[in-house]
């Protein structure tokens, strides 16, 4: 085996970007976290996280896909990419102000959900939304142009300046939850800005031929993006909902550290779909994922006995109770890592049905066990049932990757690999 073949060195340079640039925005997003919680309290952070994860629901409900259909198309058809990009626009302006209209609709219809928030910091924070959209669309397009600097820097200073911004609010100006919804708010609207100056763009007319097109490979990709956030996402609210704000913000610190560990693979993947998307390939992706598979298995061991002495001390003791909850989410956590791999890679094959489908498989299973078994009980039904439904989920997508590649055996670990692509990703393979 030729060692280069384990991480091209292209890939290598665009993975280690990107991870610098996600560990960078991790680490402003946890410092941003530990100051809402310390600053909050855990009844008023979980305010405020059920108010941001209701955005990050509709932004990705509503995005039909145009996420995953425009780095698609913009490594494709490079000729097209300022079209793309102008479309996103039209797009992201539509579709945000039919979800903010969807998000008041939900304080109408089902108050239990948001329970809590005031019409005002709902209405706050759903001004953002179609803004945050649009960010979302045009960041993709830089993927897909293979501009990985631009792709990661606007996020990092979007991130860093979210920061500077709480960190004043909170000790110049006393600002509570309201005040901090205001903050995010704004530093959506600064990233669409950041975004729009990277790309550059020509004023043009919509391009509906081009649109029908991106919506048509973005649908297929659209049920397996919903359903995964989905999946990862609705358990904040449902934990609002049947026990409270107090255990959701609990329960948000956990998932938060989950986020953290979910960017080591979540990189790989990322950089692995403008290249599937090219190729049409699978070595590429079985090779990475047999290495990534042990690799990130050993740092989710190591975070086994950092987790508390961590939590304490960033989060302080009213927040212990999300260390169990934590563990519970463990196993979910690495297998949600491994499936992203392979989920990246069925979208740069066009996304095949059955792909997409399987997802609806882990959405049912984590509503039908939070559902039955979380009223009453405690926040670690949820972590539960996301790590069943994950791990379910890894195996339906190993199932589907083995069909195409020729059987288990492309995916099975091998050691001397390992060691090539640690070599290899660290310049000295």
């Amino acid at each position: 085996m030729d060692k280069a073949s384990v991480v091209p060195a292209r890939l290598r340079t665009d993975v280690f970007i990107t991870f610098g640039g996600k560990a960078a925005s991790l680490l402003f997003g946890l410092l941003i976290v530990i100051l809402l919680a310390r600053e909050l309290g855990p009844t008023r952070q979980g305010l405020f996280a059920v108010a941001f994860s209701l955005t990050l629901i509709l932004i990705h409900l509503g995005g039909l896909g145009v996420s995953t259909a425009n780095p698609y198309f913009a490594a494709r058809e490079p000729t097209q990419q300022q079209r793309i990009a102008v479309n996103s626009l039209w797009l992201a302006a539509g579709l945000g102000l039919v979800l903010a209209a969807i998000g008041f609709g939900l304080k109408l219809v089902v108050p239990a959900v948001v329970q809590g928030l005031t019409w005002s910091q709902l209405g706050i924070a759903l001004v953002g939304v179609p803004a945050a959209l649009a960010a979302l669309f045009l960041q993709s397009i830089l993927l897909g142009q293979g501009r990985m600097v631009a792709y990661n820097g606007v996020e990092v200073v979007q991130f860093a300046l979210t920061l500077v911004a709480l960190a004043v609010g909170f000790w110049a100006l006393d600002i509570d939850v309201t005040g901090a919804l205001i903050v995010v708010t704004g530093s959506r609207i600064g990233s669409l800005l950041g975004y729009l100056a990277a790309l550059r763009l020509s004023p043009s007319l919509f391009d509906a031929a081009l649109a029908r097109r991106m919506l048509a490979y973005g649908f297929r990709a659209y049920v397996a993006v919903v359903v995964s956030f989905l999946v990862i996402r609705l358990d904040l609210l449902l934990v609002n909902g049947y026990l409270g704000s107090r255990q959701a913000g609990l329960y948000s610190v956990a998932a938060t550290l989950a986020d953290g560990m979910y960017v080591v693979p979540m990189v790989v993947g990322l950089n692995l779909f403008p290249r599937v998307a090219r190729s049409g390939e699978s070595q590429e992706t079985a090779e990475v994922f047999r290495s990534v598979a042990v690799l990130y298995g050993l740092v989710c061991l190591v975070t086994i006995p950092l987790a508390r002495p961590a939590i304490q001390l960033f989060f302080g003791d009213k927040f212990s109770g999300s260390v169990s909850l934590y563990y519970w989410l463990l196993p979910g956590i690495y297998c949600l890592g491994m499936l992203t791999i392979l989920a990246h890679h069925f979208a740069g094959r066009g996304y095949p049905k059955a792909a997409a489908a399987v997802w609806f498989v882990g959405l049912g299973l984590n509503l039908a066990i939070n559902v039955a078994f979380l009223p009453g009980r405690g926040a670690w039904v949820a972590s539960l049932a996301s790590s069943i439904a994950y791990v379910v989920l890894l195996a339906l997508h190993m199932s589907l990757f083995a069909r195409e590649a020729g059987g288990y055996g492309v995916l099975r670990p091998r050691m001397r690999e390992v060691v090539h692509f640690v070599r290899t990703a660290f310049g000295r393979g």
